[in-house]
């Protein structure tokens, strides 16, 4: 990591690019939100990394940025909530260099479907997750009212199949190098109950691609 030029897409408050740059990477975040960046530039003006934050839609960063330029491309729980994904994934492959890689984690598409619903057994304890409509992808709305919220809002995001995942990538000419479903340990989950979900059933995925020569 140390050295590589990194851009963090969809950086909201700078928090995957602050990891970057204290991994050694020359990070930068780029967010279409302007008060987000504003976060994110207070935090590196309080615990300075060498990072730096940029007001801007991530499917335009190839009119900003030399073709051949970055060496890795990040966008961690961001890519879903753009309004043109597509866009955003041929502007990464014209920015970065030759064999350089983009990394990006989304809802896993198995489990975030239209249709979601634990079912609970008599004890009211969470036995099965019941999904459905798998195929109704396109534009969506996530309602965000966790308990753990002051308060709730919606936001649009946009569903994709692994199928069209797959046929977006091919099309910008990445090739996939490798997808990871993250679980946490038994010793996280005793830690933090709350995790106990995504312990049986995978929430995100993450895909590393590679920029083919």
């Amino acid at each position: 990591m140390h050295g590589l030029r990194a851009l963090d897409l969809g950086c909201g408050q700078g928090y995957f690019t602050r990891a970057l740059a204290a991994a050694g990477a020359q990070a930068a975040g780029v967010d279409f939100a302007e008060e987000l960046v504003t976060y994110a530039r207070a935090h590196e003006a309080r615990a300075p990394l060498g990072a730096e934050y940029h007001v801007l839609s991530a499917s335009a960063i190839e009119r900003h940025l030399p073709r051949g330029s970055i060496d890795l491309v990040t966008a961690c729980m961001s890519l879903q909530d753009m309004a043109d994904v597509e866009a955003t994934v041929h502007a990464a492959f014209a920015v970065l260099a030759p064999r350089g890689r983009m990394v990006f984690s989304v809802p896993h598409p198995g489990t975030d479907t239209p249709v979601r619903e634990w079912e609970r057994d008599a004890m009211h304890r969470k036995a099965a997750l019941k999904i459905d409509r798998y195929f109704d992808t396109g534009p969506a709305v996530c309602q965000w009212n966790m308990p753990r919220l002051l308060y709730s809002w919606d936001t649009p995001y946009w569903r994709f199949t692994l199928s069209e995942w797959s046929a977006l990538i091919a099309r910008a000419g990445f090739v996939i190098q490798r997808l990871h479903e993250p679980r946490p340990t038994e010793a996280q989950v005793r830690t933090n109950p709350k995790l106990a979900d995504c312990y049986r059933l995978p929430y995100c995925l993450i895909f590393d691609l590679v920029k083919a020569p």
